[in-house]
């Protein structure tokens, strides 16, 4: 049986992550070299940012969880083409949105089946687009389908090709998910690396996945500069899984990460999901997780106050 506080707290990590860390994304950032932790300046819910958004307003990567959330909850199972569907008229309303993602959802809107789309996109661009863009929504994924490992990995790697076709982009949400899964049942930081671990047979996702188990995940000084890479999967996917076994808090970790800047909220959104799997709903600051859920409360109805809010992702666990 899985935790309800962790279920809740991975759902609400992902918001909380992405609405806190949007008010750095893109910036280019000082930060201690890991193991030490950036303690700040950013601490709190102010919004702004690139976006200009309201204190505890959400991105795209939110918002999409959020589409993924309300179709599994109203079908109790992953339907691709429903799925598809909400994320392509999301686009309506999304004020941000990854470039793999508008080009994928595009073809879809078109008349492209939702299970090539994807793939389209990632043969046009060389086989070579390994974007975070599944990586940052799947964590309903794993909340949903916990007490169901072929069922998790079906939904993963099927959600991911709808925009995200490369295999370390279908792999790392698989993994991801699998880690989460394993928080809900009630395991500890190392076992849900564990579990992630036995999922992945790429050598570059198992190298992340080792590196971040190490003192010194080398982010800053690998052959690969990854932080760099501003929405390149293995970044997000590397960070969440450091801060998971070396940050002593959720608190703690989220600061981190977001105040190393790049893509900030996706970085965020990830680590958020996998700590709030881990530590509850109940370890997350309780200003942060009021800000997320009263956002645009008291504006006139709209997409993004009602369909696309973090209290419908919340909606997935009751």
């Amino acid at each position: 049986m899985i935790d309800r506080n962790r279920a809740r707290g991975a759902l609400l990590g992902l918001a909380v992550g992405d609405a806190l860390g949007t008010t750095l994304e893109f910036e280019a950032l000082e930060a201690p070299a890991f193991p030490t932790l950036a303690a700040g300046p950013h601490r709190e819910m102010v919004g702004a940012g690139a976006f200009s958004i309201q204190p505890g307003q959400v991105t795209d990567d939110t918002q999409m969880a959020s589409c993924l959330a309300a179709s599994l909850r109203e079908h109790g199972a992953f339907l691709v083409d429903d799925v598809a569907r909400r994320y392509v008229a999301w686009m309506d309303d999304a004020f941000d949105i990854g470039s793999q993602t508008a080009a994928s959802l595009k073809l879809i809107a078109r008349g492209e089946d939702p299970r090539s789309a994807g793939e389209l996109v990632w043969e046009r661009r060389g086989r070579e687009a390994a974007g975070n863009g599944s990586l940052m929504r799947t964590a309903p994924i794993g909340v949903f389908f916990a007490e169901d490992r072929d069922a998790l990995r079906r939904a993963a790697r099927e959600d991911s090709a709808i925009t995200h076709f490369d295999p370390r982009c279908r792999e790392a949400c698989v993994a991801f998910n699998a880690a989460i899964a394993a928080a809900l049942s009630g395991a500890g930081a190392p076992e849900a690396w564990e579990a992630a671990r036995a999922e992945v047979s790429r050598a570059d996702l198992a190298s992340d996945l080792d590196a971040a188990r190490a003192a010194d995940p080398g982010l800053y000084r690998d052959e690969l500069h990854l932080h760099r890479h501003q929405g390149f999967v293995r970044v997000a996917f590397r960070l969440a899984f450091w801060e998971l076994l070396h940050a002593p808090s959720f608190e703690a970790a989220l600061v981190d990460v977001v105040n190393r800047g790049g893509d900030a909220d996706t970085n965020g959104a990830v680590a958020g999901a996998l700590l709030g799997a881990t530590h509850g709903e109940d370890a997350i600051p309780e200003a942060w997780g009021r800000a997320v859920l009263h956002a645009l409360q008291d504006g006139p109805p709209s997409a993004l106050r009602d369909t696309y809010h973090p209290r419908v992702l919340l909606g997935l666990v009751p």
